[in-house]
């Protein structure tokens, strides 16, 4: 679910307006899905045998990844409600470093049983992080630069934000998932 609303992310980042009203219902039921998944990782975690501490950070890590696919969902809603056109490449290019990290966090979180087995799974979300954060830098630098009115800059600026809580809410997962070690 996680890469899949990852993917959707930067499909509706790439596209124009109109395209993005057509994508963005997908994210809110990829969003959904997710709120109801934790629900039922809630449920099953009150009913294992597992102590509580790694109860609390199992559904701490479901959590963070609903809360990511949220996060992807905050930035679909800015982009369709502000009317924005083509973005500034390096947010496209910090769609495909979330896709990346989303596809990280699957293969990691499929090997959760076998903590061993992370590898350097935290060092390369790690990485990720920074280099969004380096394009989300750049992106503003760009807003920035090209100046104008406040009203034109500021929704280009909440969707900058919104991108910049994503690859946040990623490296947050990493670094739980690794505390489980």
């Amino acid at each position: 679910l996680l890469v899949q609303s990852s993917d959707t992310h930067s499909k509706l980042l790439g596209h124009g307006y109109r395209e993005r009203t057509r994508i963005a219902p997908k994210l809110h039921e990829q969003s959904t899905v997710a709120e109801e998944l934790c629900r039922r990782i809630a449920q099953r975690l009150a009913q294992s045998l597992i102590t509580p501490y790694e109860a609390e950070m199992l559904y701490d890590l479901a959590l963070t990844m609903a809360d990511t696919i949220d996060a992807m969902e905050h930035t679909t809603g800015l982009l369709v409600a502000s009317q924005l056109g083509a973005l500034p490449t390096p947010l496209l290019e910090a769609a495909k470093a979330i896709e990346r990290a989303a596809e990280l966090t699957v293969a990691a979180s499929w090997k959760l049983s076998d903590i061993g087995e992370l590898g350097d799974y935290y060092p390369q979300t790690r990485k990720l992080k920074r280099q969004g954060d380096r394009l989300v830098r750049q992106a503003l630098g760009e807003l920035y630069k090209q100046g104008g009115a406040t009203q034109e800059l500021l929704p280009l600026h909440d969707v900058i934000d919104s991108i910049r809580t994503t690859i946040a809410l990623l490296e947050r997962t990493a670094r739980i998932a690794d505390l489980l070690r």
